[in-house]
């Protein structure tokens, strides 16, 4: 009998939660109303069913035209201003996602605030109202700001970078307006300042980044970014995960800690499959991922070791570089000294946890030869792709000597000797 009920009971949750969920968003609804005729509610524009549901159809539908039309086009859309566009775009993103930070900063600071179970506050004292509207206004400039960022998905498309415009990608756009503008009118200065908070945290580093990425600078946060992102899921769906434990009388509504839990638990699935395939099994090209998690260069840490040896007779020698030099991608620069030596290569190397060794040959006997060893080291993220040398070409590839002719016009690692030297680089992936 008791297993008939538990299973009967299993078999009925999900009914009971669908039923609860729906009776916390009409209750909501009435107290929204009581507020709105007891002047407590705060003007809140662009939050109504019909309006999200409608603008959420939209940026579907329009993305989908545009990914067809700029699929049958034979380039993107060729604008001169176009880089200075997307600055002002990354620019305006940064100042909004630093304004709620700034907001929700200020009144943290003014005001005692709890991790957890803030009440929604509409009271008639003028210090609390001031902060309660407030709030509210800040909370609003981030929703709307998620439309904005509908922008992101466009400028893909008419580039032609369809790889960023993943199923991740469509759906987090999409779906953060809904879920935002669902649970906005409800509570507008309670427990929702920690996902915002977080939210726009993220945002205004993961936009200045980009910013400045577009100058030709670089930002020390950017390995952490998606690092940041998964913890911000984390916080938050523990927030609400506790608000839940505690009952209806903590915190945000009910529909809303629900509505907040299973959003957190399909971007924590999402992004952290991304994230595991971009960066424990380092594919980057992982389908979950581009988009809402640009695609991070790798991080790298760069050795330079430098000297200088003289030749055998037979025109050959081996140098012998430090042990940690061993595992990273090389790169030779051999310079000739006193003639010079068209046929200098790099004949043979060896790397191994004892030793790293390169072998020279081709050069004049008994003559010295100058050499500069740059490993590059790859910690996080996808090594860099070879260039490709004068043998991937249809033209040279039947004449493998190209690869070591310092004469060769078709390669990017060999130098023209100029002077009476020459430099030879070649590059190896261990």
């Amino acid at each position: 009998m008791w297993a008939a009920l538990a299973s009967n009971y299993q078999s009925a949750w999900p009914v009971i939660w669908a039923s609860r969920f729906v009776e916390s968003y009409q209750h909501e609804t009435q107290l929204y109303e009581k507020r709105v005729s007891e002047g407590h509610q705060p003007t809140l524009p662009l939050t109504s069913l019909p309006f999200l549901f409608g603008v959420g159809t939209f940026y579907l539908v329009f993305t989908l035209a545009l990914h067809r039309y700029m699929k049958q086009r034979s380039g993107p859309f060729v604008c001169k201003p176009f880089k200075s566009i997307l600055l002002v775009y990354n620019a305006i993103c940064v100042v909004l996602a630093g304004y709620v930070v700034w907001g929700i900063g200020y009144v943290l600071l003014t005001t005692p605030r709890k991790f957890v179970c803030n009440a929604l506050v509409h009271a008639d004292s003028d210090g609390e109202k001031f902060h309660a509207g407030f709030m509210a206004h800040v909370f609003w400039v981030f929703y709307a700001q998620k439309f904005w960022e509908f922008l992101d998905t466009w400028f893909f498309l008419m580039r032609k970078s369809f790889r960023q415009v993943t199923f991740l990608h469509v759906f987090h756009h999409c779906s953060i307006c809904v879920v935002v503008g669902l649970i906005l009118p409800f509570e507008f200065n309670g427990d929702m300042y920690l996902p915002i908070l977080l939210n726009a945290l993220v945002h205004v580093l993961m936009y200045s980044h980009y910013l400045v990425s577009a100058l030709g600078l670089s930002t020390p946060w950017k390995p952490y970014l998606t690092s940041m992102q998964l913890l911000q899921f984390v916080l938050i769906a523990v927030q609400s995960s506790l608000s839940l434990s505690h009952g209806d009388s903590c915190g945000s509504p009910y529909f809303a800690k629900v509505l907040m839990v299973a959003y957190m638990g399909s971007m924590l699935l999402l992004f952290g499959n991304f994230f595991f395939h971009a960066y424990i099994l380092k594919k980057p090209s992982a389908s979950f991922g581009g988009g809402v998690v640009k695609k991070m260069e790798p991080l790298q840490v760069t050795k330079t070791h430098s000297g200088r040896i003289t030749l055998d007779s037979s025109g050959a020698g081996v140098v012998e570089l430090p042990s940690q030099f061993s595992g990273g991608e090389l790169t030779y620069q051999v310079t000739p000294i006193g003639r010079p030596m068209p046929n200098l290569h790099i004949a043979d190397e060896q790397q191994t946890e004892q030793q790293c060794t390169f072998k020279l040959a081709g050069g004049v006997p008994d003559k010295a030869v100058s050499w500069t060893v740059t490993m590059v080291l790859t910690l996080l993220g996808e090594k860099p792709k070879p260039s490709p040398t004068c043998c991937a070409s249809n033209v040279d590839a039947q004449d493998p000597s190209c690869c070591l002719s310092p004469h060769s016009q078709n390669t990017s690692r060999i130098g023209t000797p100029r002077s009476g030297s020459v430099n030879t680089a070649g590059k190896k992936t261990r």
